[in-house]
């Protein structure tokens, strides 16, 4: 199992390894050094790609790359990409791209330095592994496995990348645009040609896709899809006294540790009125936000509790509503709790220009399980105002249980073992 070092995307690959572990099969993670105390602390084999001293930590969509973003802005005014289309393209082409670069060099040369990359196929001729599961963010993982014989299939939740590429080929065909270059193509060519492997679409989507999230939180995409439900899983720590018993409705704020930790500029402005709004309630408030996210904001509600982190599956069994910044896994633990949802909206966050919240929160309004928490003009009086109707209106509560029933209809991963086995044997 091949990942982008961070957390957020080592935590959807646990509950398949283990499921493939209890299976009988051998698992072991590849990445950079960074994540391998993460790694071994879930009870998984770690072996990294490289040493710290030959490639830096990556900084993922916050990386500078002032060359390949200018090029990347050329590729999108010459391909013409329709405004409508901008957000979901830049959260590609100005987030999940660069964060591939550390890896694989975007319109590199075969002779371009190349150490993680180089680690990992040097070990996989050792260890020859059947099954290759890659994160998206590493598609040299698909070359390694490919260069020694293996199966490879991409591990992925809502498929930008997949829509990318989708999107990519429809205006390539245009009139006009036959020259313009494919960015994921550009990203792995170095790595392809230094092993000899063709760049085709096995190469850039995966053998197969194994997905992670339903239907109504993904695009249609040209990959072989096989699902798989969304196991809640994340560090865990020694749970606190005070999270039992729970003597009062209890609502939780998590507004992402990844868009903490990788986007240096956010703002955090509207945490002040957040938090202004849920002070004073009759009710407890648990706050996973960090000094930068609180910045803003002055003396607290005394319902408030904050904690700058605790594991959010198992604060959601203590919970009666979330509000969040609309990422996929903690809106999946939500929702697998059967929690009603706020999505922190419009005047929040926002990455590379695309609503952060748009997937996440569609998905929750659809099963009338939330609403979207738009803080544009938004006062405290009505911010509280909204919270408190989600939590008492029975409705939404209703609409979290249908929410839950549709993350449940998919194979859970211990079910897909045989699915994987037979794909793996089959090639």
């Amino acid at each position: 199992m091949v990942l982008w070092p961070t957390p957020a995307h080592l935590f959807p690959f646990i509950p398949l390894a283990w499921a493939l572990r209890a299976g009988g099969h051998e698992v072991v993670f590849m990445s950079h050094p960074s994540i391998g105390e993460a790694v071994v602390s879930s009870g998984m084999p770690f072996k990294p790609m490289c040493s710290e001293a030959e490639m830096p930590t990556p900084a993922g969509p916050a990386a500078p790359w002032p060359r390949e973003r200018e090029e990347m802005d050329r590729i999108t005014d010459a391909l013409g990409v329709p405004e409508s289309d901008r957000g979901r393209w830049n959260v590609v082409a100005a987030g999940f791209l660069p964060s591939m670069w550390d890896f694989t060099p975007f319109q590199g040369s075969p002779d371009d330095p190349m150490p993680a990359m180089d680690g990992m196929v040097a070990f996989f001729r050792h260890w020859r592994p059947d099954l290759v599961v890659w994160d998206p963010c590493v598609p040299g993982a698909a070359v390694g496995a490919r260069a020694v014989g293996a199966a490879q299939a991409r591990l992925s939740g809502t498929d930008f990348n997949g829509w990318f590429l989708d999107r990519y080929a429809q205006l390539a065909a245009r009139p006009g645009n036959g020259g313009v270059p494919n960015p994921f193509v550009e990203t792995v060519r170095a790595m392809a040609e230094k092993y000899d492997v063709p760049i085709d679409h096995d190469t850039l989507y995966g053998q197969w896709t194994i997905d992670h999230v339903p239907m109504g939180m993904n695009f249609p995409v040209d990959t072989r899809r096989i699902a798989m439900r969304w196991i809640p899983y994340t560090a865990q720590t020694t749970l606190p006294d005070w999270l039992y018993p729970v003597r009062r409705p209890r609502i939780a704020v998590s507004l992402g540790m990844s868009v903490r930790q990788y986007l240096p500029s956010a703002d955090w402005g509207f945490v002040a009125v957040l938090l202004g709004a849920l002070s004073d309630l009759d009710v407890e408030v648990v706050a996973t936000l960090n000094d930068r996210q609180l910045r803003s904001v002055g003396k607290l509600g005394s319902n408030i509790r904050v904690a700058e982190f605790l594991p959010l599956d198992q604060l959601m069994l203590t919970c009666a509503l979330l509000i969040h910044h609309g990422g996929i896994g903690t809106m999946a633990t939500a929702g697998h709790a059967g929690v009603p949802q706020l999505v922190v909206g419009p005047g929040s966050t926002t990455v590379a220009g695309y609503r952060l919240w748009s997937v996440a929160g569609e998905y929750v309004t659809s099963f009338g399980a939330g609403e979207i928490l738009d803080f544009t003009d938004r006062s405290v009086a009505s911010v509280r105002d909204q919270v408190m109707t989600v939590l008492k209106d029975p409705s939404y509560a209703a609409g979290a249980a249908r929410l839950r029933s549709d993350l449940m209809v998919a194979p859970s991963p211990t079910d897909l073992v045989p699915t994987l086995e037979k794909l793996t044997l089959d090639g």
